[in-house]
């Protein structure tokens, strides 16, 4: 930075330049390779800017390059986060389903010892169709047990008894 009050030396013309060198030639020699030094520097110093210039470009482009995969990464991540906490949340229903039918079954279980063991009329009972011995008694029609199997229910010597299909469980709802 030059100061205010500075003398600054104006360039010497090409013609003041020749008188030096008739005076003095070692001072115009030194005065012409100052120059060609300075122009070399100034030469220098343009390719450098220019470099530096290129290199902002190319890391500005490579900064908004990187913030853009940033920014689907993140998107990503945030979708996989979703994603998880729904497996999260179907599990924890699955095992809960799971659970539900498990007491289901023990439920039936103990029914069936109950009827195994307090009840031993032989009856014949239906099946899909096919004829099934020692299920339940007749007078268990309207049971629970019944229904959760969908049985037609027959009197011991193959009669009807009401001739009615018992309704199937409803599967149960998410």
């Amino acid at each position: 930075m030059e100061k205010p009050f500075e003398y600054r030396r104006r360039p010497l013309s090409h013609q003041e330049l020749e008188n030096i060198a008739r005076t003095d030639p070692k001072r115009a020699k030194r005065i012409i390779i100052n120059r060609k030094s300075a122009l070399r520097a100034k030469e220098k110093k343009k390719l450098y800017t220019c470099e530096l210039e290129q290199r902002f470009q190319k890391l500005k482009s490579e900064a908004a390059q990187a913030s853009l995969q940033f920014n689907l990464l993140q998107m990503e991540q945030k979708s996989l986060i979703n994603e998880n906490s729904m497996l999260k949340d179907h599990t924890k229903l699955t095992k809960q389903m799971i659970e539900l039918q498990e007491s289901k079954k023990d439920v039936i279980k103990k029914e069936i010892k109950f009827y195994q063991h307090f009840v031993p009329t032989q009856m014949c009972g239906t099946v899909g169709g096919n004829m099934v011995n020692n299920l339940i008694p007749v007078w268990v029609n309207n049971s629970s047990m019944a229904a959760t199997q969908g049985l037609t229910l027959l009197h011991p010597v193959g009669q009807l008894s009401n001739q009615t299909r018992l309704p199937r469980p409803q599967p149960l709802r998410q």
